[in-house]
């Protein structure tokens, strides 16, 4: 976990900063997501975010630094107070949602993904983690995972503020809906 710097707290003015708390989310089981990108949307040039969470959200500094978001900053008191700070620059860029099929795949096309892989495919089952532990984990997976395995993750929905990252990380999926709490997938390159 990095650490606030002095001259970072010297540099923030707290008329730009805007303070953005999503501990009860995550406390109710809620993936605070889509609130953060609302609230990150919404930020006015030269100002500052300061989010307050549980834990550090490496998989969202990741996402924002290449939205260009350049400052991030994350401190902590205690055990579950985390304050990441991103500065939004004055050309940072759109933010606006990447489209990406969410939809579920063609049952053929799975069972010929499924065979074309065969003996090289990796399971992972993320269906019991709280939020963000499936994306962090699937993340974590795909960095040490060799481009010729696929995938396969046990999963209890659609995760999908995952597929953007996926998509921006050059790989494909196909998504089968056995039934509610209970969705399959697969991740390949």
């Amino acid at each position: 976990m990095e650490t606030t710097a002095p001259e970072f707290y010297q540099q923030l003015s707290i008329e730009k900063t805007i303070e953005l708390d999503v501990r009860k989310n995550l406390a109710q089981g809620n993936d605070p997501f889509q609130v953060i990108m609302d609230g990150i949307s919404k930020l006015p040039d030269g100002f500052t975010l300061k989010l307050i969470t549980t834990f550090e959200p490496k998989p969202l500094i990741s996402i924002l630094r290449q939205k260009g978001y350049t400052t991030h900053v994350v401190y902590e008191e205690g055990t579950e107070l985390v304050f990441t700070y991103f500065k939004k620059e004055l050309d940072a860029g759109n933010l606006s949602k990447t489209k990406v099929n969410t939809a579920p795949s063609n049952k053929d096309q799975i069972e010929q993904l499924l065979k074309k892989y065969a003996e090289n495919i990796k399971s992972i089952d993320v269906r019991d983690l709280e939020m963000p532990l499936p994306m962090v984990t699937i993340l974590r997976e795909l960095e040490k995972l060799p481009e010729d395995i696929l995938l396969y993750v046990n999963h209890k929905k659609v995760p999908e503020f995952l597929l953007p990252e996926l998509q921006e990380r050059g790989y494909k999926w196909m998504i089968e809906e056995i039934e509610e709490g209970n969705v399959k997938l697969l991740i390949y390159k």
